[in-house]
């Protein structure tokens, strides 16, 4: 099957692109930007490869070759895993830093996602971002996902997404994206909120402090919080909260063993709209059992610009 231009209606929507290199973790990749993708939105396979270089030293028509003959053999081995009914483009970008040629061709395109694979040491229905992966997530100017190892040879579909929440304006806009996908899907949503019990060393239980009814508050903070933003949500979505208790990474990592995809906001640091991997992020791309979502900061405002 020859490569399809993206139709009119899909290039109103921003492009999906998916890093594909004819791997196993590729074909990870394919299968959950099929899950991920809005109907009529075009994925565009992006092959990064070193060997800009050679034509220098090859002639046009062997550069030539090479090159063709590459593209051939990643768009046959992606064409084995997408439906034919999704329309893709195959784009090859001379790069010698796979995440770097991504970020590029993601701002070039004005990408609404990147996709990528797990590394080839994850477990079967893991995700453990390896070294391009995790350059990826470091400095995406969208959002990217990264698919649990195995997808492509499972049935398995988004039944449940779950979102990380704390309250902060990285989450909301993590929960906005989650609702997106569960309202396309017909999936269930599920908040987690987690509060870690704030330790105050060296106050005891009687002092005038009152450490522990400071801790219930923060709590009950938090827990108004995530209902408040439920109920922002609006109809449409099958949505219910949890508040779980403890350390967030923990706690996190052990409730993505029930979900399909899990969402999460970048930390508020550095450039706007920049994916920075803070200690839960890393934590969950690295052991989390389900498919990871990491979005940049201000990312609800890519979002909104891309449904206008």
């Amino acid at each position: 099957m020859n490569p399809r231009s993206v139709s009119e209606h899909a290039a109103e929507v921003a492009p999906l692109i998916v890093g594909v290199d004819g791997s196993e973790r590729s074909r990870d990749a394919l299968a959950l930007a099929v899950q991920l993708a809005e109907p009529g939105q075009g994925v565009l396979l992006a092959h990064v490869h070193p060997y800009g270089p050679l034509s220098d030293l090859l002639s046009g028509d062997d550069y030539a070759r090479l090159v063709r003959e590459v593209a051939e053999s990643t768009l046959s081995a992606a064409n084995e895993t997408l439906p034919p009914a999704t329309q893709r483009v195959m784009q090859l970008v001379s790069n010698r830093s796979p995440a770097a040629g991504l970020h590029d061709l993601a701002a070039e395109k004005g990408a609404a996602l990147i996709v990528v694979g797990s590394s080839h040491r994850s477990g079967l229905g893991r995700v453990l971002a390896g070294g391009v992966a995790e350059s990826v997530l470091a400095g995406s100017p969208v959002p990217v996902a990264i698919a649990t190892r195995g997808l492509a040879g499972s049935e398995d579909s988004i039944r449940i997404v779950g979102c990380g929440f704390d309250g902060s304006p990285e989450a909301h806009e993590a929960l906005g994206w989650a609702a997106d996908i569960a309202r396309r899907r017909r999936a269930r949503l599920e908040v987690l909120a987690v509060h870690r019990r704030i330790a105050f060393a060296g106050v005891s239980s009687a002092g005038a402090f009152g450490y522990r009814s400071a801790d219930d508050t923060l709590r009950r903070t938090l827990e108004q919080q995530m209902r408040d933003a439920i109920a922002s949500l609006g109809p449409g979505v099958d949505v219910s909260g949890r508040l779980l208790d403890g350390d967030p990474s923990t706690a996190l990592v052990d409730a993505s063993k029930e979900l399909d995809l899990l969402t999460l906001g970048s930390r508020g640091y550095g450039p706007i709209r920049t994916v920075l991997l803070g200690s839960v992020s890393r934590t969950l791309v690295r052991e989390g059992a389900c498919s990871v979502v990491v979005l940049p900061r201000g990312a609800g405002t890519n979002r909104s610009d891309a449904a206008q």
